[in-house]
């Protein structure tokens, strides 16, 4: 009898043992051994039955303690009722020392719905510092030289600057004489809501096609500069001068709805990402950047009433 339960068992183990393995998880690394700062392509390939469902983890910012530069778009194959994934990093870290990438983890249901998690190998990866020769002997920094300047230039720099003078004064009395002539008055011109002027600005960005043509750090700072001179002009704050943190504390004093408020903070967080480098935007992505702009700045824009929309008409037929 406990020969018998004996042999169970040991099939038992040796069946879930082989299912495990029926998902598997490498990862590697182009260099293991990098200057601080340098990239790193981190590949992680994955190999399953096509009747085994699985969850392939998402990553935005970080894997582990390393910084990600860039990630492709998941690859998958499928050949004889197996299925490969693969999908490619550019990973960067920005301390001296030893480290592991972390394994990477893939979670999948067994035929009862219970969940396992199959994981890589981790990989140590060493960062160097940046080496100082002290042999070398510590020197002082050279004295900034001058030279002597002649009398002769002296005059010549003088002999331009009043005549530089002159000439800007000429001109000044010359169109203040023709203004009392003519008994013209400075006309003053309707200025253009802010909105508008913000929406005329996405349309001329997107005639750009910055990020179609692999511009895509200027595509997005001129968006969000757009839409932070939007802000300063609507709300009357030095947008272009804050941190995105500091914009968000300024706009929550105005009382937006949660979910204007949410597109916005969203916007320029995403933006910021892309400008420092730290995320590298798909073309589906990039396509939504002037939508979700023009959508904020429709959202917040003033109510006009009826007799604003009729005295801005009045005003553009008599200009």
């Amino acid at each position: 009898m406990m020969r018998l339960l004996g042999s169970l068992v040991v099939s038992l183990s040796v069946v879930i043992f082989s299912f495990s393995q029926d998902v598997i998880v490498t990862a590697s690394v182009d260099s293991q051994s990098v200057s601080i700062g340098d990239w790193i392509r981190y590949s992680v390939n994955v190999k399953y039955p096509s009747s085994v469902p699985i969850g392939f983890p998402s990553f935005k910012d970080t894997i582990g303690s390393f910084e990600i530069v860039q990630q492709d778009s998941l690859l998958k194959t499928e050949l004889n009722g197996e299925i490969e994934l693969k999908k490619n990093f550019v990973i960067a870290k920005y301390d001296a020392g030893n480290f592991y990438i972390q394994p990477f983890e893939v979670q999948y249901k067994d035929a009862t719905g219970k969940i396992h998690s199959s994981l890589s190998n981790p990989i140590p990866v060493e960062i160097r510092g940046i080496e100082v020769d002290t042999s070398l002997s510590i020197k002082d920094v050279k004295p900034q030289l001058t030279v002597p300047i002649s009398a002769e230039e002296i005059a010549l720099y003088a002999g331009i600057v009043f005549a530089l003078a002159g000439i800007g004064y000429g001109i000044y009395y010359y169109i203040q004489q023709k203004k009392k002539k003519a008994g013209l008055i400075a006309e003053i011109k309707p200025t253009i809501p802010p909105h508008v002027l913000a929406l005329i600005q996405l349309e001329e960005l997107e005639v750009k096609r910055l990020w179609q043509s692999g511009e895509i750090k200027a595509f997005y700072s001129e968006a969000t500069e757009i839409v932070r001179r939007y802000f300063e002009l609507r709300y009357s704050f030095i947008a272009l001068e804050m941190t995105t943190g500091e914009v968000m504390d300024q706009l929550e004093k105005f009382k937006l709805e949660k979910n204007i408020f949410a597109s916005i903070n969203q916007f320029l967080s995403d933006a910021d990402l892309v400008k420092f480098a730290k995320y590298q935007p798909i073309a589906s992505e990039n396509e939504q950047v002037l939508g979700q702009a023009r959508s904020i700045v429709e959202q917040t824009k003033p109510i006009e009433t009826e007799k604003a929309k009729q005295e801005m008409q009045a005003e553009a037929i008599a200009s």
